[in-house]
């Protein structure tokens, strides 16, 4: 997506689904190629996305909200996004980066 034009005074807000390289007082680096410097935290809204979602774990996409569903039988464990329809939606339907938790069960 390209980046709109800009002037000074814009208000922004930037996304970025990135892995951590390192960080720092006033820097965070990130891969691929992204470096990010702040003068003060409160500046920076960093939000960690768990390498797991638990049972129960309730989440939107920006556009649904979904509930973490896991089946355990003799044959393995079954993960899976429950919509408030009843709909089943694979992980591979998601965009995990998109995901923000709302609601997590002990």
């Amino acid at each position: 997506m390209p980046v709109p034009r800009l002037s000074p005074g814009d208000r922004v807000r930037v996304t970025i689904s990135a892995t951590a390289v390192r960080s720092g007082p006033g820097y965070l680096e990130l891969s691929p190629r992204t470096y990010i410097e702040f003068e003060s935290e409160d500046d920076l809204d960093v939000e960690v996305i768990a390498g797991l979602f638990r049972c129960g774990d309730v989440v939107t996409d920006g556009s649904r909200t979904l509930l973490r569903t896991v089946v355990v039988r003799d044959s393995g464990t079954e993960a899976y996004w429950t919509a408030a329809d009843g709909s089943v939606v694979r992980d591979d339907e998601v965009r995990p980066e998109a995901l923000r938790l709302l609601l997590r069960i002990a």
